[in-house]
């Protein structure tokens, strides 16, 4: 058969393997698992694809993994052979690339024997499965496959060679236990390989034993061959280096970073025996430098434990796989996984106690081990004198100034030639919401509802979801460098005992507090791209919008930080180029009439497609009702859309 060119849409999945972006490709399925449950409240799936452009020494294959809160929603391979077309993927490094889906992918999978017999797309579209094919509320924004896809699929299918694909392996025993599971059966008990420090032993053989962590890195250091990680899940062991508090003559045995020097200022706790030395090379190595810091959690498989350079504390060592070099043995885990995983919420447990018990005791304890490294950073690179500071200050102004003042390409003319026109530098998700106006939205008969005994009566609000062409006229703050908003954080937030209370006394300027976390939140007032649709004053029908925390990253396409900090100048000047393509030259008039000293100006803004979801806030009433009674406010809020 002669080559057949990929169609237009897909890449190679060589390509697709280093590709930054999402993407689309199609390939042969050479391994797979079953459907099995994930560590959170999905289920999920793994194949692996192959096609003619594979060349890379890792495996052979890209992996990909789907996840879906229903496992009938992911795909069922038939066999080894079927082709595969992944839509709307991206790429994630957990030790090793591959491909993770959204809640955008889309799949569909074409069975090898109905490749060797059906001619057509009618045929193929009988024997096809794809993601919703059984689930009519599931709608496709363009047509399940192509014909083009159709025989590039025939193509690649015929160019594989079945003898160099590996036979697919039995189901692992977590999969079988979860089979189990869900039949009514009792699954055998799992060997445990996951330890605590506490419980990790002394061996004194050549070998050591090997063993699972899960703990907190509290200091790091890494050169270009080898990554050096103190880690520790807040328990005891004998066998490790005791770290003394307030003992400047503790002595440097064992110590190998001077942490005993000056008064142990560079140390952030725990203190005593708690801390754990652990050594990685090769793709351990390789991911520690580019994922892991201090105050970063970590699981860690197969960790060797046995006697460390000194011959006298535990340390633990990651070597390579000559099998799989890439491979790493190293995952960055978050503290919201406490609420499904008990191992997370243990160890914050501990973390909580240890810092309790420290405060109460008035021995030094720093949440966040990251705040000493940046402190120390930060001594490192400030000038002696005042004079220099005052000096670096100024520089650092004029940069502000140099990076947000100019103005992005494009004109106000070039923004208004084309009112009626929608705005294709805005998309928003799912077109088959219907579309309505402003004025339909905001519409009070919205809310009356009627009994079955005839009484009627208004909701607040209602949980609903538009779609909407509309137009940008006003935003709020009036500032952009206010469109980000500080929200206090602390790993303890995902402990299920409610108890917040205990963190009211800290202080974020202290380096021991909680971390200060940054989300978009602003406003924008909209207006129907059609400007005849009026309210029943007479004046143009708009809403407010609220854009806050995921929906602003989904608009932006960049995640919030602090846009008033001088070291995100160039990221400030991205947001307003942005904001830039959704409202043309919205801000530029704005500032012209408040240095007029006006209050209005005509919006020339193109007009864009979103989407929009209403929604009630509880609000504090007073006047005659109870002061703990709700009331509830009705919200509008900007999703789904993006620039």
């Amino acid at each position: 058969m002669d080559s057949v060119p990929i169609p237009t849409g897909c890449i190679p999945l060589n390509d697709a393997f280093d590709h930054a972006e999402f993407y689309s490709v199609i390939g042969v399925c050479v391994d797979y698992f079953e459907v099995t449950k994930s560590r959170g409240t999905d289920y999920m799936t793994t194949l692996k694809l192959h096609d003619a452009t594979w060349n890379r020494e890792n495996g052979s294959g890209m992996n990909f993994r789907l996840f879906n809160g229903n496992p009938s929603n992911l795909p069922v391979i038939g066999d080894q052979g079927d082709v595969v077309i992944f839509r709307n993927f991206k790429n994630i490094n957990r030790g090793e690339t591959m491909g993770i889906s959204n809640r955008g992918s889309k799949w569909v999978v074409l069975p090898a024997t109905a490749l060797a017999s059906c001619d057509n797309l009618q045929d193929m579209h009988r024997r096809a499965t794809w993601s919703g094919k059984n689930n009519p509320s599931i709608p496709w924004e363009f047509d399940i496959f192509s014909e083009d896809e159709l025989r590039y699929a025939k193509w690649l299918a015929d160019q594989e060679d079945p003898s160099q694909w590996r036979p697919v392996l039995a189901s692992t025993a977590l999969q079988r236990e979860h089979i189990m599971s869900t039949n009514g059966g009792n699954p055998p008990p799992r060997g445990q390989k996951f330890r605590l420090i506490k419980d990790l032993e002394v061996s004194y053989n050549r070998t050591g034993t090997y063993a699972d962590l899960l703990g907190e890195v509290r200091h790091i250091y890494s050169d270009d061959y080898k990554t050096d990680l103190r880690l520790t899940d807040y328990t005891t062991n004998e066998g490790l280096y005791e770290f003394r508090f307030g003992d400047p003559e503790a002595g440097r045995d064992g110590d190998l970073y001077g942490y005993t020097d000056d008064s142990n200022k560079k140390w952030p706790g725990p203190w005593g025996r708690m801390t754990m030395t652990l050594t990685l090379w090769d793709a351990h190595h390789n991911y520690a430098r580019a994922n892991v810091k201090e105050g970063t959690f970590v699981y860690l498989r197969n960790v060797q434990i046995k006697l460390g350079r000194n011959g006298s504390n535990l340390e633990g060592f990651c070597r390579g796989d000559k099998d799989n070099p890439s491979r790493s043995n190293v995952e960055v885990r978050k503290p919201h996984e406490a609420q499904s995983d008990d191992h997370m919420k243990s160890l914050l447990i501990r973390k909580r106690e240890y810092e309790e018990k420290a405060k109460a005791e008035n021995i030094r304890f720093i949440r966040n081990a990251q705040a000493v490294q940046k402190r120390q950073v930060e001594e490192a690179d400030e000038p002696k004198s005042k004079k220099a500071r005052l000096r670096n200050r100024k520089k650092r102004e004029n940069k502000v100034k140099h990076d947000t003042g100019q103005r992005p390409e494009g004109s106000a003319a070039d923004t208004g030639k084309s009112v009626a026109k929608l705005n294709g530098n805005v998309r928003c998700e799912n077109v088959n919401v219907p579309c309505k106006t402003v004025i339909d939205i905001l519409d009070d008969d919205n809310l009356v509802r009627t009994t079955a005994q005839g009484t009627t009566f208004k909701l607040p609000f209602q949980n609903c979801r538009y779609r909407a062409n509309v137009r940008v006229v006003d935003f709020f703050p009036d500032d952009i460098a206010d469109f980000a908003a500080p929200r206090e954080y602390s790993e303890y937030d995902y402990l299920s005992d409610g108890d917040n209370g205990r963190d009211s006394d800290i202080d974020l300027n202290q380096g021991g507090g909680n971390d200060v976390s940054w989300e978009w939140r602003f406003f924008l007032l909209v207006e129907d791209a059609r400007q005849q649709q009026a309210s029943r004053d007479g004046r143009p029908a708009r809403m407010e919008l609220l854009v806050a925390n995921t929906d602003g990253d989904y608009l932006l396409n960049m995640e919030a930080c602090d846009l008033r900090s001088d070291e995100n100048a160039r990221e400030l000047a991205k947001v307003k180029e942005k904001l830039f393509h959704l409202w043309g030259d919205l801000q530029e008039k704005k500032e012209e009439t408040a240095m007029a000293g006006g209050s209005s100006w005509k919006p020339s803004a193109r007009p864009f497609q979103c989407l929009i979801k209403e929604y009630g806030v509880p609000t504090r009433t007073a006047g005659g009702r109870s002061r703990d009674s709700l009331s509830y406010e009705r919200v509008f809020g900007l999703f789904g859309t993006t620039i």
